[in-house]
């Protein structure tokens, strides 16, 4: 793991995004992504997020400083207010600069204002979107409409090393000129 704010940042995001892609459920017990129709046509949903414990082990031996944001969440209703104050405190302890303070929000400006971080932001949300519409699989491959569902669930590492390959490949586009 690197230690600059934002590729930290950035990490605890994807983490984050993976628990919720892959374990967030509803209160009736079914996961949110298996029925994304019901997902969008329920207007206040009480998401729990609730990993099972042979991917919670695995979390905590493969990358045990980011799972300390899967026991925060595990159990827990989710919001996105949650899950950024989740990550912001994790973010604090890591860097040593507290959410709520002059220096962390000074961090949080300058990232807004890189280029080069909103660009690895934004790939990273238009790679997940891709994912949650099933038009990409974790090879980076284009599927075909229709295509079934691969229902696998791929450790953080794999899901994250996919995105990693799958970002390597998008090139920028120059300005014509």
């Amino acid at each position: 793991m690197t230690d600059s704010f934002a590729d930290l940042f950035l990490e605890a995001m994807r983490y984050e995004h993976w628990l919720r892609f892959y374990f967030l459920e509803d209160a009736e017990d079914e996961p949110m992504q298996a029925s994304p129709e019901r997902e969008m046509s329920v207007e206040s949903l009480d998401a729990l997020l609730v990993v099972p414990a042979e991917f919670a082990e695995r979390s905590h031996a493969e990358e045990p400083a980011l799972a300390e944001i899967l026991d925060a969440m595990q159990g827990q209703k989710i919001s996105m207010e949650h899950s950024r104050d989740i990550i912001f405190d994790w973010l604090g302890e890591k860097t040593g600069i507290r959410p709520g303070t002059d220096a962390f929000e000074a961090e949080l400006n300058a990232l807004a204002g890189d280029a080069d971080f909103r660009r690895r932001l934004d790939c990273f949300h238009g790679w997940v979107q891709e994912l949650a519409n099933n038009e990409l699989d974790l090879n980076g491959n284009a599927l075909p409409p229709g295509a079934p569902k691969d229902e696998a669930v791929p450790s953080f590492a794999e899901w994250n090393k996919a995105f990693l390959f799958w970002f390597s490949m998008q090139k920028p586009l120059n300005a014509l000129g």
